[in-house]
This record gives structure tokens, C-alpha cells and sequence, in this order.
């Protein structure tokens, strides 16, 4: 069996609904850093192979196999193929380990492993709209309770017992730390800087803008419980 490797791996920021990569399409976002990869990395895309892309909901600006579109906006060869998965939040994950998979079994060589995703532009369960009766089968409520993520958050917490004040607690503390390793550099080498136009001006974005630098726990604690 061959051995699979990560070569290069790079990301842009994460942004915040309606922030600084709200003007961006996301193909055009997953073709940039599909075009800085192969830069950094010293491919020539004409060798890969493949590029799995993970994207939640594939409708709109992320369907028609945004993979695929990607490619071809970054350059690369139009021999060179996509493919667009969905494994809800495990999509990005799950890319990578079919793009390992790839190489391991002997069938590929050189294949990106990616995500997408710009809920600014569009939201979650955007996908869940359309013809029939809605995504989720009577046959399959039948045998399961299918509730929102916020919801199932919510009775996580109440069966094992989590305080609403040890939660913001832990949510404190991880924006602590992640403040500080954005202050000490740690995400730099990871980040490549993406030029977002909008209304004819241009601005350059690096910096994960999801952290609250610093957290305020009087902010948190007016935050409403999900149910």
C-alpha cells in the first residue's frame, strides 16, 4: 500500500456572518486558495490528479459541483477533475481522507483535499428548500427525533449535567487562548492574506475574525440558550 503524506496545507481567515469575506463568492474564494496550494506547495496542477472538495450546503453559488468550478477559475488544467462531498460538518474532514485514500490505494498521486463554505452569502439549510415534501422523511421521524444542532446542544448539556456558567466559561477560555496564539503568530504560516474588492476599493484580509480579542463574559452571559 502507498503512503500518503500531506505535502502543503494553507486556509484564508474565517470570517464572520456579514464580514470581511461576505463580498467574496465562494468558488472564486476556493479558487484562490486552490491557486496559492499549488504555489506554495511547487505543483504543477497539471499533475493532479484530483480536488475533493467538502461543502455542507451545495446549492446556489456552492452547487453545481463547486469543486470542479474552483479548478478551472484557479487555472488549472481542464483534464484535471472535481468532485464535491457533503458529510455536514465532517465535509472538509472527509475530503482529506478521500483524498488519502486516493494516493494509499495506488489509484492517484497527487490530490486536494478541501473545504468551502460562505454562509454570509449562503446560509445553512439553504439546501433543506425545493420541490417534494422537505429533506427529512416521515419514515425517517418515524425512527429518530431530527432537531437542530442548537437544540441537541441544549439537551447534550442537560444530560451530562453542564451549568450554562461552565460553558461560557470554557467558551472564555478558548477565546482567550485563541486570541493570544493569533497575537504570538501561531495561524501566520497557515494564512495567506486574500484581497477582497468591494464597491471599487480594495482591502486585504488575514486575520480569523470569529475571535473576540478580548472575550467580555458580561456579553456571553446575555446571550440567550438555544431552547
Amino acid at each position: 500500500m502507498s503512503q500518503a503524506v500531506i505535502v502543503e496545507a494553507v486556509r484564508t481567515a474565517i470570517g464572520r456572518r456579514g464580514g470581511s469575506l461576505s463580498p467574496v463568492r465562494p468558488d472564486d474564494l476556493l479558487a484562490v486558495t486552490l491557486r496559492e496550494l499549488v504555489t506554495r506547495a511547487g505543483v504543477d496542477p497539471a499533475q493532479i490528479d484530483d480536488v475533493v472538495a467538502g461543502c455542507v450546503t451545495q446549492t446556489g453559488e456552492q452547487g453545481m459541483n463547486i469543486a470542479r468550478a474552483a479548478a478551472l477559475i484557479a487555472g488549472f488544467p481542464v483534464e484535471v477533475p472535481g468532485t464535491t462531498i457533503n458529510r455536514f460538518c465532517g465535509s472538509g474532514q472527509q475530503a482529506v481522507n478521500f483524498a488519502a485514500q486516493g494516493v494509499m490505494s495506488g489509484a492517484q498521486d497527487i490530490v486536494i483535499g478541501a473545504g468551502v463554505e460562505n454562509m454570509s452569502r449562503v446560509p445553512m439549510g439553504s439546501d433543506a428548500f425545493g420541490p417534494g415534501e422537505g429533506p427529512v422523511s416521515p419514515k425517517l421521524m418515524d425512527l429518530f427525533e431530527i432537531i437542530p444542532q442548537g437544540n441537541s446542544a441544549e439537551m447534550i448539556a442537560k444530560k451530562w449535567g453542564f451549568s450554562r456558567e461552565q460553558l461560557d466559561e470554557f467558551a472564555y477560555q478558548s477565546h482567550i487562548k485563541a486570541g493570544q496564539a493569533i497575537k504570538e503568530g501561531r495561524f501566520a504560516r497557515e494564512i495567506f492574506t486574500v484581497a477582497v474588492k468591494q464597491n471599487g476599493s480594495s482591502r486585504e484580509f488575514a486575520i480569523d475574525e470569529g475571535v473576540r480579542m478580548p472575550p467580555s463574559k458580561e456579553k456571553m452571559s446575555q446571550l440567550r440558550n438555544w431552547g
